[in-house]
């Protein structure tokens, strides 16, 4: 425990405030300064007490309630706000998703249509989900903004709160400069059959809308290239492997991703120690190739730094092993790149704060 405190410790004073790679700029980006992680933000919700009451009696439905949205003098009117999250659902202080555009298609906030204000309640220290999330931006990886908030509904303090980009189509135009191609949810319930990505069988049927779940073109989701990938993985030769599955499968990213989470020491990611959990996949316009997408750094620095970077890739018995990850790390060239990445990582991790950006002047800090 102590040790991972030690890792925890050692990347926030790495990570301060990190400015952001340069990654294609396609879309509105109004939203800055609503994800600006050098201040403290404040959030108010105006909503019928009643409904506030019903919402956290029955935090476990996603039923949505009117409200008014508040931000510095800005205001969306008549947004939707539900209790979200799995393990961190709660009545005391419910985790929140705002669609901006429930009620009124039309509506946006700031360039945005949701947001996710993060309660926070499995990382007390706040600060899991934001340290992960710089770190793969500082690898190069596109990952949602996130900043601070206190939160008050009805004048009423709630908490402090993590205010965190969605990862959507604005996410997608951001990063990619494109946004019609299909967006897939990992998604996982506590009583779901752990899945590491063995086969279901070739219907594409049965990988969704479990584990993957469309988060866009949610009426044609064209789940073939996610059953090809699956037998690719199962059926391809290890010397057609490497060309075969990088048909469907950004590797290289992929990789890149797993050595972040083992730095992180994240229990609840992709080779997570319940399966797979908290990522996105997107397959690019007019192709079979997907790429990752990283979400929920909430279980990170909970396995300790004692575990071993093999964790759940080949030092478990053969049915906990990440298949794809098994897989890959058969090749010279995606095993060198995974630990290459966890090099650039501790790198990273030991390097001093840039002078002037650990403490900005005037910056206002959470407590």
């Amino acid at each position: 425990m102590i040790r991972a405190l030690v890792l925890h410790a050692a990347l926030a004073v790495a990570l301060p405030i990190q400015p952001r790679p340069a990654f294609a700029q396609g879309a509105d980006d109004s939203a800055d300064a609503f994800f600006d992680d050098r201040r403290l933000h404040t959030i108010r919700l105006v909503i019928n007490p009643r409904d506030w009451e019903e919402l956290r009696a029955n935090f476990q439905l996603n039923d949505y309630y009117p409200a008014h949205f508040g931000w510095e003098d800005q205001v969306a009117r008549n947004v939707g706000i539900r209790s979200r999250g799995t393990g961190s659902r709660s009545g005391t202080k419910p985790g929140l998703r705002v669609d901006f555009n429930i009620y009124d298609v039309a509506q946006q906030f700031l360039g945005l249509k949701s947001v996710v204000l993060r309660n926070n309640v499995q990382n007390p220290t706040h600060l899991h989900e934001r340290l992960g999330m710089q770190l793969f931006a500082r690898l190069g990886l596109p990952a949602p903004r996130q900043a601070h908030a206190r939160l008050y509904v009805n004048d009423e303090y709630v908490g402090l709160y993590s205010i965190v980009e969605n990862v959507d189509k604005k996410f997608l135009a951001r990063h990619f400069n494109q946004d019609n191609g299909y967006l897939y949810e990992y998604d996982y319930d506590p009583e779901d059959r752990p899945y590491r990505f063995e086969s279901r069988g070739s219907s594409p049927s049965a990988y969704l809308p479990k584990p993957f779940k469309p988060a866009t073109h949610e009426t044609d989701p064209d789940p073939r290239p996610l059953a090809e990938m699956v037998r690719v993985i199962a059926e391809a030769s290890n010397a057609e492997f490497p060309r075969a599955i990088a048909r469907y499968v950004d590797v290289d990213r992929r990789m890149i991703h797993t050595a972040i989470e083992s730095v992180l020491s994240e229990v609840d990611g992709f080779v997570g120690d319940y399966g797979m959990n908290n990522f996105f996949l997107y397959r690019f316009e007019g192709g079979t190739r997907s790429t990752i997408l990283p979400w929920d750094k909430s279980e990170a620095f909970k396995g300790g730094v004692a575990r071993s970077i093999w964790h759940n890739v080949d030092d478990v018995p053969s049915w906990l092993q990440n298949r794809l990850m098994t897989r890959a790390m058969l090749s010279p060239e995606w095993r060198s790149l995974y630990l290459d990445t966890l090099g650039r990582c501790a790198d990273i991790v030991s390097e001093p704060a840039p002078a002037g950006e650990a403490d900005d002047e005037g910056a206002e800090r959470p407590n």
